[in-house]
């Protein structure tokens, strides 16, 4: 399903690959984790799987990203170059986590322009800050969620050792075994 999923994301979002490196690439993916796991299916499977998996989604391709909503707040709050550029890093460092499929796209780049905020130390254009996010009118404690998500994966990132990734791959696999 995995593989499905990524040959029609790519497709939706209009930069389509050939089956066959989908395929490729996540046979080389499986490989890479472990050599007791195999990409047991063939091209034919995606492309089967693909028409189940549209068939599920109602064929409803329609994606709504956080990058547009913070291009349109920005039109508002007018942030200098850097600050717009930090919340749109943000924004795509939240693309390496679940939150995009838990919160809506708006809370997201609310949550970026927050912590870009906070990065440059408080500027947000000539507006009162405290007083613009209030007339937001969204749900504060899913923008501090984000937010906290965000700090949590700065931090694993920043303690990360590809060291340590072999001896955690095993352990999973080994939970895996025990648990099947």
């Amino acid at each position: 399903m995995a593989a499905t999923c990524m040959y029609l994301a790519c497709k939706t979002e209009e930069s389509p690959h050939h089956i066959k490196h989908i395929w490729g690439e996540s046979k080389a993916a499986f490989a890479e984790v472990s050599a007791d796991i195999k990409f047991q299916y063939e091209i034919p499977d995606i492309a089967e799987c693909e028409s189940y998996l549209l068939e599920e989604m109602k064929f409803y391709l329609v994606v709504y990203h956080p990058y547009q909503v913070l291009i349109d707040l920005n039109e508002h709050i007018k942030l200098p170059k850097p600050s717009l550029q930090a919340a749109w890093s943000i924004i795509n460092d939240s693309y390496c986590t679940d939150m995009i499929l838990v919160y809506p796209p708006h809370v997201i780049a609310v949550a970026s322009l927050f912590l870009s905020r906070v990065i440059d130390q408080g500027i947000l254009g000539d507006l009162d800050a405290q007083q613009w996010f209030a007339d937001l009118n969204v749900d504060i404690t899913d923008i501090l969620q984000v937010v906290n998500d965000m700090i949590e994966l700065y931090h694993k990132w920043n303690s990360y050792s590809e060291d340590k990734m072999p001896e955690l791959v095993q352990k999973y696999i080994a939970d895996l075994a025990a648990t099947a």
